[in-house]
């Protein structure tokens, strides 16, 4: 059960990140760098994945300002290293394949066409992987 709570706190924290990424004037810079880089018709794995770089230096950064170096803190503090290796995996090996694979939808998870929504409306769908916290504080929209 403790797991169960950590992944929800962990995904909390990665919500309301992700939403001062849209008002914080120095995270905007490399998150909206990230919005103008997505091109859905070549979504794909690439062995920089592995090194959790993005597409361009900028996406780089948001990447790690938004998801990476809050995973780490969140782990140390909480002492769950396993949200490390499942975000890292996740990040690796799978996020570019769904993220913002616009034939990806599965109800349950933040990814593909609930993702791209976002890309389109900056001003909803904020969650990863669960769009639980968008539905409590109002910001989900559906495709």
């Amino acid at each position: 059960m403790s797991f169960v709570f950590y992944f929800f706190l962990w995904t909390l924290c990665l919500y309301w990140i992700h939403r001062a990424a849209h008002i914080i004037p120095i995270l905007k810079i490399y998150h909206y760098n990230h919005h103008k880089v997505i091109n859905t018709n070549t979504i794909k794995w690439n062995w920089n994945n592995l090194l959790l770089y993005n597409d361009t230096k900028e996406s780089t950064i948001d990447l790690w300002l938004t998801e990476v170096i809050p995973t780490c803190i969140i782990s140390y503090i909480t002492g769950q290293w396993w949200l490390i290796m499942f975000y890292y995996l996740w990040a690796s090996l799978i996020q570019e394949r769904v993220e913002h694979n616009k034939h990806f939808n599965i109800l349950l998870l933040t990814s593909g066409k609930w993702h791209l929504n976002h890309h389109k409306n900056g001003e909803c769908n904020y969650g990863l992987f669960t769009p639980i916290w968008d539905i409590v504080f109002k910001t989900n929209r559906n495709i």
